[in-house]
């Protein structure tokens, strides 16, 4: 029984260790995430084969009828199409080498947060039009599928 607290504390430090890392990551004025090079090359990777699995997925998911699927189908073409400013600043930014100081990754940051405001100006009218072909049973489950932290359907 002694040694009980013992695990206890090690595994609090352990998840504390943990806790912090996971911070420092996600910080970008620590290097985290969109911190240039390699940063972006893992965001932007395999954004087409990301997006197609979760529509596959929600569409099986929302028991989809035929209309739906084609609102799906539209939403899923004007995401496609808004999100080409993104794909060019993730080409480029992944083809740099990894920003030095942190005005310049502030400025990569920018650059794309600027593509993904444009795109997210064109998809949300898109999404609205899709989501309100649901029922409110299918509603209430694509209120949870699509509220990850990178919002709905990230690419």
């Amino acid at each position: 029984m002694k040694s009980f607290p013992r695990y206890t504390i090690a595994i609090l430090i352990a998840l504390g260790l943990a806790g912090a890392v996971g911070a420092a990551r996600a910080n970008p004025m620590m290097g985290g995430h969109m911190g240039g090079g390699d940063q972006f090359a893992r965001m932007c990777s395999d954004m087409d084969a990301r997006m197609a699995a979760k529509n596959a997925y929600m569409e099986i998911k929302l028991d989809l009828t035929d209309r739906q699927k084609g609102e799906l189908k539209a939403l899923t073409e004007t995401i496609k199409a808004a999100n080409e400013p993104v794909r060019k600043v993730c080409a480029e930014l992944t083809a740099q080498p990894q920003a030095a100081t942190p005005p310049a990754r502030m400025a990569q940051m920018q650059k794309m947060m600027e593509a993904k405001t444009a795109s997210m100006a064109k998809v949300v009218p898109a999404m609205t039009k899709f989501y309100e072909t649901l029922t409110p049973d299918q509603k209430k489950l694509a209120d949870t599928m699509m509220s990850g932290r990178h919002g709905p359907m990230h690419h």
